[in-house]
């Protein structure tokens, strides 16, 4: 589907941005680059990125090479059950208009539910919606498994030439070398933001009253901690 397709319809259940997670390690790579990239893009570039459960079925169902994004916050709306975004604890907020400005050859598809639960006898159709208006019949505000994979000719999303709107989790918990992980977190992006020349605004991510967020980070290891928050 193309960009302005995709656009009418997610604006008409309400949403007014796309979110993407990470750590801070691969967030900091995008912020060099100047754009989300897709993790073949970093792959291919010889460039950091931590490693995700998915990777190899990305690459296997041949989404390695687009960008994810969701149309709601994943952490905000689930944090009551499950904490923090187990994507990661950075979490990029674009305006739902960068739809609008892809490039020419961009394609958006949005899966049916999370790849990870994809089976190897499945139809395009099976894991996709096929057009706008199928998806427009079955989408609603908060569906978190309805992803949008977006490939452009360049393998990236370049941010947007205003300021980019990064929430980063306060674990309220040390990394490893004994640093805040807010702190040390924040200051290492704000460092790779200014070597890829992008104004970054960052700002604690607001959890919903009842999030058990802090809670769940009290668990985590050192190895843990440094693997999202270094």
């Amino acid at each position: 589907m193309h960009g302005d397709e995709v656009y009418q319809v997610l604006h008409q259940i309400g949403a007014t941005s796309l979110h993407h997670a990470n750590s801070v390690t691969t967030s900091s790579t995008f912020l060099e680059q100047g754009g989300l990239a897709s993790r073949g893009f970093v792959e291919d570039h010889g460039l950091r990125q931590t490693e995700q459960g998915s990777d190899a079925l990305d690459k296997r169902y041949g989404i390695w090479h687009r960008i994810f994004l969701d149309h709601v916050d994943i952490h905000q709306r689930g944090g009551r059950v499950k904490g923090p975004n187990q994507y990661g604890p950075v979490l990029f907020v674009l305006d739902l208009n960068i739809l609008l400005q892809l490039p020419t050859g961009s394609d958006i598809l949005v899966t049916k539910e999370n790849p990870i639960h994809w089976r190897d006898n499945q139809k395009p159709e099976d894991r996709y919606y096929q057009s706008a208006d199928e998806l427009a019949a079955n989408i609603c505000f908060g569906n978190f498994n309805k992803m949008l994979v977006i490939q452009t000719p360049s393998g990236m999303v370049e941010f947007p030439n205003r300021p980019v709107q990064i929430a980063l989790d306060n674990p309220q918990k040390q990394v490893s070398c004994g640093e805040d992980a807010y702190t040390h977190a924040y200051n290492r992006l704000q460092q790779a933001a200014r070597a890829g020349k992008v104004h970054a605004k960052i700002e604690r991510h607001d959890c919903r009253g009842d999030c058990i967020c802090i809670e769940k980070y009290a668990r985590y290891s050192h190895q843990q901690m440094d693997f999202w928050f270094t």
